[in-house]
């Protein structure tokens, strides 16, 4: 299957979830996210629509974010003062104004938002390539988060594709080898 075809599944399938699913999944995913116990420079998300919500553990560390331009660059901003604003896709984003910039070189983690994966760690994402133009190249460890039902049989993946460490779903956890 097509990654446009499976994007559309999955996100069907995604949102299909209830309220109180997403909620009780998305504190599963946390909870294993606070057990790595990381340290260091941890790029996160802010959650978009029924993405695996974070929040918590967001606000419980001292996390940057994704600013995304036009084109297919992407940083990432460390927030003063929990200051965010919405970008033109409706995304959160650190406000500018009261941001600190993150070289990627200096993050230790990335943690990815997922659309779709597969067991190989490779994953769909909204189809504009920022995560994957971003992570290109990053020493940073990248672990994605996402729902159980997301996993599919096989992405077709070219050299684009970014393969993720470690995905971390409500029942499972997938690490590379």
């Amino acid at each position: 299957m097509d990654k446009i075809r499976q994007r559309k599944l999955s996100l069907i399938t995604r949102n299909k979830l209830s309220d109180e699913e997403r909620k009780e999944y998305s504190k599963i995913i946390c909870d294993k996210l606070f057990s790595l116990n990381l340290k260091g420079n941890i790029m996160s998300y802010y959650p978009f629509k029924t993405e695996v919500d974070i929040r918590v553990f967001n606000f419980n560390n001292y996390v940057s974010y994704p600013v995304i331009y036009h084109d297919i660059e992407m940083d990432t901003y460390l927030p003063i003062n929990n200051s965010f604003s919405l970008n033109y896709y409706g995304i959160y984003e650190p406000d500018l104004d009261e941001a600190i910039k993150v070289e990627k070189k200096y993050l230790d983690y990335v943690i990815v938002p997922i659309v779709a994966f597969d067991e190989r760690l490779y994953r769909i994402g909204y189809g504009k390539g920022y995560y994957d133009y971003f992570l290109k190249d990053i020493k940073a460890k990248k672990i994605g988060v996402a729902f159980d039902i997301q996993k599919v049989n096989g992405i077709e993946n070219d050299n684009n594709d970014i393969k993720l460490d470690m995905i971390i779903t409500e029942k499972n956890t997938y690490i590379g080898i």
